[in-house]
């Protein structure tokens, strides 16, 4: 008479141990990797607006102003004194240097079916300098728009923790702490959305 071997399976208690084990194990791993992501966007973001500050020093003097982008509008808006940089290179700025991703995922500029497409508040992830400036002054020129938690009339909005990250018009991108901004916009000084 052959004899079946006595097989013996995980009890319901070992079954809930490992899952509680599991579960603590994910609740030490989860922070730690959210925190990666978000380093991982400040990253991206800081390499945009060197990007966006190389293109602009060029435009200083490709263009015959020595100035930085500025529409010539009263009260010129982020988006329209960057559109002037757009029109000095026409398809060579892809509309991903424009947003960051800790913007909203509708911050997004679409192309035309001629590769062209046209900045505005709806997807433009930074702030510009409000004025006439020229690259020999050392003063903030553009910076990601919102510090995290900031809310205005489209909600609460997401950040980097604990500050933003800041192009210099000497070249340099920095991270500038919450309570170095105008705490009224949450920006740097003299810089627009």
């Amino acid at each position: 008479m052959d004899t079946v071997p006595f097989r013996r399976g995980f009890t319901l208690i070992e079954l809930l141990v490992v899952i509680a084990i599991i579960s603590v194990i994910a609740g030490l791993l989860v922070p730690t990797l959210l925190t990666g992501r978000r380093e991982s966007y400040k990253i991206q973001c800081t390499n945009n607006l060197r990007q966006i500050g190389t293109f602009a020093m060029t435009y200083s003097d490709k263009s015959g102003t020595r100035c930085f982008p500025f529409a010539k509008t009263k009260d010129s808006r982020a988006h329209e004194s960057l559109n002037e940089l757009l029109a000095l290179y026409p398809g060579e700025l892809p509309p991903e240097l424009f947003k960051c991703q800790e913007s909203p995922e509708t911050f997004r500029a679409e192309r035309a079916e001629d590769g062209s497409y046209v900045l505005g508040e709806e997807n433009l992830s930074y702030t510009w300098v409000a004025r006439r400036t020229k690259p020999t002054v050392n003063s903030p020129l553009a910076s990601y728009r919102y510090v995290d938690g900031f809310e205005d009339e489209d909600g609460v909005h997401a950040g980097h923790n604990g500050g933003m990250n800041v192009l210099w018009t000497d070249g340099p991108v920095r991270f500038m702490l919450t309570e170095n901004r105008d705490p009224e916009t949450m920006l740097p000084p003299g810089l627009t959305h």
